[in-house]
């Protein structure tokens, strides 16, 4: 963490000094003339779900520009079909000069590469965490805002709406459908159960009651996805229910967005497959302990709901806990059956 904040105070002397000195020698703002931009996000799915209409934003300022993402291998799967995005790129090592530099989420390697291949303007993340200390917003309103100077300089006419969509292909559409057929389901919900930290994860055997109830009153199957690395955790939700199908996902990250647009419901944890089903258009329930308020929220449907066990610790480094009870433990099971109530008596 305290490394983090140390490239996060460069990054911002960096950003300040290097458009300073570029200043000197070019005075250009015409937007037009931007034939390059790179975007930095090594960062994990739901991070990058929450940052897709970033590109949209940048192709709408520079029309002329080739733009390239630099990500993460298995993040790219959820954006490889954006039609706002030119090029990807996996390895730091892969990085020449551009025009603009957006610093999503860099590393020490990125940040050493942008002092010498910064051709006119660089923004970052640092500055604007910095200015959003002890009130952070919504995670798309903070990417909005690092690309906010862009605008100053070269589109301050522009109103961007920053739309946040995914682009599965025709074949990834058609694969879901494929994969929920292959699981003899008709109408279903889709729950992810884990999630990167132990701390986040509600109780597996009460997502289990959570299937029941869905099958008993609603006639509901259950599709629950994870990885293989997640088996054990599948297999406790599916707890010998014939109504719950496990799914392991090996496909693309579009192939899962597409599984979960045709579910009439999404419940999960804090996790990247809950950013993935915000961007879907159907509803989701939200279920926190540790994360920070507001942050993650599913936000993009007005029926989606959030239920957050907020204790006096929050925010904390969400490996160590105290608490004899963790916070996500404290979510008890008839909270969510009242969501789920709420939600599909209105359907």
């Amino acid at each position: 963490m305290q490394f983090e904040k140390l490239l996060y105070g460069l990054n911002m002397a960096l950003s300040a000094c290097l458009n300073s000195i570029l200043g000197i020698f070019s005075r250009d703002a015409d937007r037009t003339k931007v034939r390059s931009v790179v975007c930095i996000k090594l960062d994990e799915i739901g991070d990058m779900a929450a940052s897709v209409h970033v590109f949209q934003n940048l192709r709408d300022i520079f029309p002329n520009a080739k733009i390239t993402v630099l990500c993460k291998p298995f993040v790219q799967s959820l954006i490889q079909n954006d039609p706002n995005i030119d090029q990807f790129l996996n390895d730091s090592s892969e990085l020449k000069k551009y025009d603009v530099w957006v610093e999503l989420r860099g590393n020490w390697k990125t940040f050493f590469a942008s002092i010498l291949k910064t051709n006119k303007f660089r923004v970052d993340r640092g500055t604007v965490r910095f200015k959003q200390r002890g009130n952070q917003p919504h995670e798309t309103i903070t990417n909005s805002r690092i690309i906010e100077p862009i605008l100053l300089k070269y589109a301050s006419d522009l109103d961007l709406k920053g739309v946040s969509k995914l682009y599965p292909s025709l074949a990834e559409i058609t694969l879901a459908k494929e994969r929920i057929e292959s699981l003899n389901v008709q109408k279903h919900v889709v729950i992810h159960p884990a999630a990167r930290r132990v701390l986040r994860q509600w109780p597996a055997e009460r997502f289990a009651f959570i299937a029941k109830h869905l099958w008993e009153r609603y006639a509901l199957n259950t599709i629950v996805v994870g990885t293989k690395d997640e088996i054990d955790i599948l297999e406790n939700v599916k707890s010998g229910q014939d109504f719950v199908k496990i799914w392991i996902s090996n496909d693309s990250l579009l192939t899962l967005f597409s599984v979960i647009q045709n579910a009439e419901l999404f419940i999960g944890n804090e996790s990247g497959p809950l950013q993935i089903a915000d961007l879907s258009g159907i509803p989701v329930i939200g279920l926190f302990g540790p994360g920070v308020k507001n942050v993650f929220y599913p936000q993009r449907n007005s029926r989606s709901k959030v239920i957050h066990s907020f204790l006096e610790c929050n925010p904390c480094d969400q490996i160590h806990c105290s608490e004899s009870i963790p916070c996500i433990e404290r979510i008890q099971t008839i909270e969510v059956t009242q969501v789920i109530d709420e939600l599909l008596s209105t359907k």
